[in-house]
């Protein structure tokens, strides 16, 4: 039963590997999607400019977060 249980999260690792990866690209990808709907940002390349600053961010916290010392 735990292997049948371990293999969903290890699948999550390995596609992911981080929750703050996860939830902060897909906020990205909504926020752009949303933004392109609407009309707001005419250029795509402020789209692309902002996705790209975006996922740095994500992947900034994500190693800033790794990189501190974890409390037991």
């Amino acid at each position: 039963m735990q292997n049948i249980l371990g293999f969903p999260r290890a699948v999550y690792n390995f596609f992911v590997g981080d929750p703050i990866l996860l939830t902060g690209t897909l906020a990205f990808f909504i926020l752009i999607g949303a933004l392109a709907r609407t009309g707001l940002a005419r250029a795509p390349l402020a789209l692309g400019a902002i996705l790209i600053l975006g996922i740095l961010a994500t992947l900034g916290l994500s190693l800033w977060r790794e990189t501190q010392p974890h409390k037991s």
